[in-house]
């Protein structure tokens, strides 16, 4: 298969095979110190500094020039006065190099001097075909390369996000928060002034990286929108790109002169651009992530038609109220699902949507309800509050144990050695079927001994959350070495804390799996909430609870949005 221009060009910038660091120093206070030590400690390839007085910079040998570097070099990274940028630049002409980062600033954003020592800049460049990005930016990374070439060290793992952001700080910020909330890049680069690569090419190349399942752009100015429309257009046909874009006050649009150099351009004129290519915009980077969030776990919807779930009525009246400001409908409940849920709820349940079963204590039935929604044809989403995690769940199980408890606890762990001795060996005996029926018989157990209610009515519930907890994603998650340590701890006999946390962690998946199982079967979203405004993290399982109905409904809506624009 033939590679598009923009791949042939940009892969040196983003698989280079040798980087170059240009004002790499010894000088602590200096960003060539740390933007070199970045590399160092991470970049597999060959690794060159280029310093004119020192001999070795870290332990590694010095070149005066990078053309007295002796094998090729692919990337160089720019450390130095803006006024020396035009020569290092000549420097990598001659030497072949392929492309650049110029984190120096000091260029367009300061005004007519600095624009037009960038165009000197970017003039040469074009003569030896090298590729730019910045000047006046903090670096890229790219997992294919291991390479953070940062002006200084920054937490950053491999995932399915690309960000392009014309901001340094903004473009921190986000990755510092992913990070945080257990996602990765494939690519991240702070294209500062985008003197020569503008923010459209690094999205057409993305566009044919399979790798990258999200784009997110942070934007100050584009230099042509019609030429961002006609590459942009042809991406979000094949992956979601989300952008933030300020500009819409006089204050802003100052600021964005004075740090990037670009014009903003009218707010209008970029909501038209975004409409025509499909691109999703926000205005914070907690939205932003939100819904990259939400594009990488969730189905697009078929429509507005959404349905919300609480365990308590206050926060699905918040809910109803934040999906009906964000246009989602807000359905009457379909008259199937309200037969279904009147032989399942006590009489006081709301009978209307939000689905409230009024308190009911029967947890598990609880959990059948979103099924029952999911099959009902006029329903496009779910809004599943309250049991995004069960983390908060181990203080009440705690709480809940007094001492002739913890005693009944003990002598049912001790009646259960045999099980847990068996249970041990199906688990390693890798047997599916056997690990299956093995868990739905200790969900039936543990069912049994915290409700009053029968079991027999959540046979089949219980075959179906089985299969959920033996996915292919879950039998290669943690939850059944997790499983066997349990069953281990039960096979000697005893109860303590430790068992109590362990029960919490077996627990903590179920509505991961759940969520899952669901997603797959009905190819609908199924997106959840915590009561707590908590950092939640992407489970194993591809689980992310927003933590607020108003978070939850917004990202629904982006999700529609896209899904019409297709």
């Amino acid at each position: 298969m033939i590679k598009p221009d923009i791949v042939m060009e940009l892969e040196p910038l983003f698989r280079p095979q040798s980087v170059a660091v240009i004002g790499a120093t010894n000088n602590r206070a200096k960003w060539g110190y740390s933007t070199f030590f970045s590399l160092q400690n991470n970049y597999p390839g060959k690794l060159y500094p280029v310093n004119r007085q020192d001999d070795t910079i870290l332990g590694c040998q010095a070149f005066p020039k990078v053309t007295d570097i002796p094998g090729p070099v692919d990337l160089v990274v720019v450390v130095v006065p803006p006024e020396n940028v035009a020569k290092v630049m000549e420097d990598c002409v001659a030497k072949g190099v392929k492309a650049g980062v110029i984190i120096s600033a000091g260029f367009a954003e300061i005004g007519e001097k600095g624009k037009t020592m960038q165009d000197e800049v970017i003039k040469i460049a074009k003569q030896g075909d090298i590729r730019l990005v910045g000047p006046n930016c903090m670096g890229m990374w790219s997992a294919a390369g291991n390479l953070p070439a940062f002006m200084f060290p920054m937490r950053i793992m491999p995932g399915p996000l690309a960000l392009i952001s014309q901001g340094g700080n903004i473009g921190g910020a986000l990755v510092a928060d992913a990070v945080a909330r257990g996602i990765g890049f494939q690519q991240y680069v702070s294209c500062g002034c985008t003197a020569d690569i503008q923010i459209e090419d690094y999205v057409e190349y993305l566009g044919y990286d399979d790798s990258v399942k999200v784009i997110m752009l942070y934007i100050e100015g584009l230099g042509e929108s019609n030429r961002f429309v006609e590459k942009v257009k042809a991406v979000t046909a094949k992956k979601p790109v989300i952008a933030m874009k300020p500009g819409r006050t006089e204050a802003a649009i100052r600021a964005i002169s004075s740090h990037s150099g670009t014009l903003s351009g009218s707010n209008l004129v970029y909501d038209s651009v975004f409409r025509k290519t499909g691109v999703i915009r926000t205005y914070t980077t907690t939205e932003m992530l939100d819904v990259a969030i939400g594009f990488l776990t969730q189905p697009l919807p078929k429509g507005k038609n959404v349905i919300i779930t609480t365990p308590g009525g206050s926060y699905g009246v918040m809910c109803a109220e934040a999906c009906a400001l964000q246009g989602l409908n807000v359905i009457d409940l379909p008259e199937d699902a309200m037969e279904t849920f009147n032989s399942m709820f006590p009489e006081r349940w709301s009978h209307g949507n939000p689905v409230d079963p009024a308190g009911d204590r029967d947890f598990a039935q609880y959990l059948k309800a979103p099924e029952v929604l999911l099959d009902c044809p006029e329903v496009d989403a779910i809004i599943f509050m309250g049991f995004g995690s069960f983390s908060g769940l181990s203080s009440v199980f705690a709480s809940g144990i007094d001492s002739n408890r913890a005693k009944q606890f003990e002598k049912l762990i001790k009646d259960f050695e045999g099980f847990a001795r068996n249970a041990i060996s199906v688990i390693d005996s890798g047997d599916l079927p056997g690990i299956r029926e093995l868990i739905k018989s200790g969900l039936s157990y543990g069912y049994g001994l915290m409700a009053s209610s029968t079991t027999s009515d959540l046979e089949g519930f219980f075959d179906m959350l089985a299969e959920a907890l033996t996915s292919d994603k879950m039998m290669k998650s943690n939850f059944i070495r997790n499983l066997r340590n349990f069953f281990e701890s039960m096979a000697q006999g005893s109860f303590n804390d430790a068992v109590g946390q362990q029960i919490i962690e077996l627990i903590e998946p179920i509505i991961g799996a759940l969520i899952d199982h669901w997603i797959q079967k009905y190819n609908k979203p199924v997106i959840t909430t915590t009561f707590t405004e908590t950092l939640s993290r992407i489970s194993e399982e591809g689980h992310f609870p927003y933590p607020n109905a108003k978070r939850a409904s917004n990202v629904l809506a982006k999700l529609v949005e896209y899904s019409e624009y297709l």
